[in-house]
């Protein structure tokens, strides 16, 4: 299938909109903590270097299919008008409102909304899920070194070197994971297989995206991230960053079906906030960021965004279907 204007244009725009939001998830942190550390030009190389990596090592083992097989229940339509670039636009938009929506959801269900239960599905489990990992695992023992973080931030002491390897090689693993997982998100437009002149041109629009995405600081996204406890800091950055790339890489190995990391990364952050304001009263000492927001404002704020993300992403993906037809015809 030869390739037109409309699908190069979704390309471009979906490209753009998924990683504007799902900074949030993937680099928030990396960003975050680095903001004063590391030149920006230095985040951008190590950025950049990991992503064409992915892409091309995704296109060779997979014979030119660049999405990692997330896209062999989401076939190509026989023509891709105008009317497909409407979801990656709303995603624009929800982004810079700072609503964490679902992009797999968004954008894959226009082009097959039979899945939009299963994508709706996913996306409540995954937050589910996670968001019990994410209380077991900070309440049963790592709360402990966020404590020991909070002390360290509170004092000033320098962060030991090696932190900065495990913080560097964290996000590179995360960031891996998620390609694996939502690289269908923006590929979802072209065909399903590529050459390789087209796919070194599709790696070289992402990396000017992610460029972009360093210069900036993270987009209106990293305020879900600024409310969090420690979350500036590289130690718990690296621990975050960690954890959500394993739930990735884990339920790469079980399922090839895409899942909205967007949810899940809140699920986590979710159950990890509570986990250590439970634990903050039990010792009755004080080493999270409860003097700077209400729990419940926090939490119920992420996840009312979400929520409205996903109504208004199921409105876009089922009232433009007569624009698809009607475009089409």
């Amino acid at each position: 299938m030869g390739i037109n204007v409309w699908m190069i244009i979704g390309f471009l725009v979906a490209a753009s909109s998924v990683v504007a939001n799902d900074s949030l998830q993937t680099l928030g942190t990396y960003i975050s903590s680095n903001k004063t550390r590391t030149p920006k030009a230095w985040q951008m190389l190590f950025i950049c270097a990991v992503t064409v990596f992915m892409l091309m090592l995704g296109w060779f083992l997979n014979n030119g299919e660049p999405a990692w097989g997330r896209l062999d229940q989401f076939p190509l339509p026989e023509q891709v008008t105008w009317a497909y670039i409407i979801p990656p636009v709303a995603v624009l938009a929800l982004s810079a409102w700072g609503a964490p929506v679902s992009t797999s959801f968004l954008l894959l269900s226009a082009f097959v909304p039979e899945t939009i239960p299963k994508l709706l599905g996913s996306s409540l489990f995954g937050y589910a899920l996670a968001f019990c990992l994410g209380l077991a695992t900070w309440g049963l023992g790592l709360w402990l070194l966020e404590r020991w973080v909070f002390r360290q931030m509170q004092a000033g002491t320098d962060v030991n070197k090696v932190w900065y390897g495990l913080q560097w090689f964290s996000t590179g693993f995360l960031w891996s994971m998620w390609m694996v997982q939502d690289l269908a998100n923006i590929f979802v437009f072209l065909p399903r297989t590529l050459a390789f002149i087209p796919m070194v041109m599709c790696s070289l629009s992402l990396c000017v995206g992610l460029c972009v995405l360093v210069a900036i600081g993270g987009g209106p996204l990293q305020t879900v991230l600024r409310t969090k406890t420690n979350t500036a800091d590289l130690r718990s950055a690296t621990l975050i960053d960690i954890i959500f790339g394993l739930c990735l890489g884990l339920k790469s190995l079980f399922s090839t079906f895409p899942l909205s990391t967007t949810w899940v990364f809140l699920g986590l952050l979710g159950g990890r906030e509570i986990a250590l304001r439970i634990k903050e009263q039990q010792i009755a000492d004080v080493f999270t960021n409860s003097s700077d927001s209400s729990l419940g404002r926090s939490l119920g704020s992420d996840v009312f965004k979400a929520f409205i993300g996903v109504v208004i992403s199921l409105a876009i993906a089922l009232g433009i279907q007569p624009l698809i037809t009607w475009s089409a015809a």
